[in-house]
Formats: structure tokens, sequence, C-alpha cells
């Protein structure tokens, strides 16, 4: 019986082909191992430092207000206590940031769908602020000169009495 030639073209592929790593079984890895690295590496280290951030933040306070705790007294566990937050929340920062399989995959992507976003240039910046800011310049005046016909309106079916010429300009003129 002849082969055809689609089946010698698989075999001869899947014969070629280099076999897959093996893994160890048991967990060998160690546990400060990063998830796929060198992908997303900028959006990764960014959340770690700024989660860092909060962390340090979260440690200092506690160093603060431990004080009215009663096991507290000896001043080695108000030194140690937030220490060993710090500690604690530095791993967990590296196990989401580096280790978990779900936030790595978010992270990496994300910062795929930054490369894709169309940045505005200088000169387009710079367009639309003077935009923002005449516009908010001339709706400050016309809120004015609004504001002003009520004062006028209101003042004139006696809701309100005040001079608007004198609280608007001082006490020199009066009218």
């Amino acid at each position: 019986m002849a082969e055809s030639e689609s089946n010698i073209q698989q075999r001869s592929v899947s014969e070629t082909a280099p076999p897959p790593p093996a893994r160890s079984a048991g967990g060998g890895a160690s546990p400060f191992r990063i998830l796929k690295p060198g992908q997303g590496i900028h959006v990764r280290w960014g959340t770690a430092a700024a989660a860092g951030l909060l962390a340090l933040a979260g440690a200092a306070f506690l160093s603060q207000e431990i004080v009215v705790f009663r096991f507290a007294d000896n001043q080695y566990v108000r030194l140690l206590l937030p220490v060993l937050v710090f500690v604690a929340a530095a791993y967990g920062i590296f196990y989401l940031v580096g280790r978990k399989e779900s936030v790595v995959d978010f992270l990496i992507a994300t910062e795929g769908e930054m490369k894709k976003v169309n940045w505005s240039s200088r000169k387009e910046i710079w367009g639309a602020t003077k935009i923002v800011i005449v516009t908010l310049l001339f709706l400050a005046f016309v809120l004015f000169v609004v504001d002003v016909l009520f004062i006028v309106f209101f003042n004139s079916i006696g809701v309100l009495r005040i001079n608007l010429i004198q609280k608007l300009f001082g006490t020199g003129m009066t009218g």
C-alpha cells in the first residue's frame, strides 16, 4: 500500500519538530520566578511602584497608630510589625504583578493597547488648551452679565435692597 503525499508530509513535519519542553512535576520552580518576563514591563513596573508607595504609606500609618494597642508597649513590636506588614504587602504586590497569570495577562494587554493609542502632538494639545481657556473666559463673562441682570431685576421688583454700583465699585460712587 502506498502512503498518500499528505500523510508523508505530516509524518516528516512531526518527526523534525522539537519536542515540547519538559515540565518538572512537583513545582520545583522558585517562588520568585517572574511569569512572562520582558512582556508588559513598563505597566508592570508602574503598577508595582504605585502599589509599593501605597504599601509604604500603610506601613508608616501603622507605625504611627500602633501605640493605641496594649501589645505595642514593647518598642520591638512597634518597629517590627510595620516592617512585617510592608514585607508581606511587597510580596503580595510581587505575586500579583509578577506571578498571577490573570493579572499578568491583563497588564501585558494593557501595555499592548497603550502602544496602539494615537497620542496628540504638542501643537494639537496647545490648540485645544487655548480653545478651552477662551471658552471658559467667555462663559465666565456671560454668567457675570446674567448675574448682574438678575440683581438688577430683583432689585427693581423689591426683592433685593442693594446698591449695585456701590457694591461693585466701592463707596466713592453714589447713585
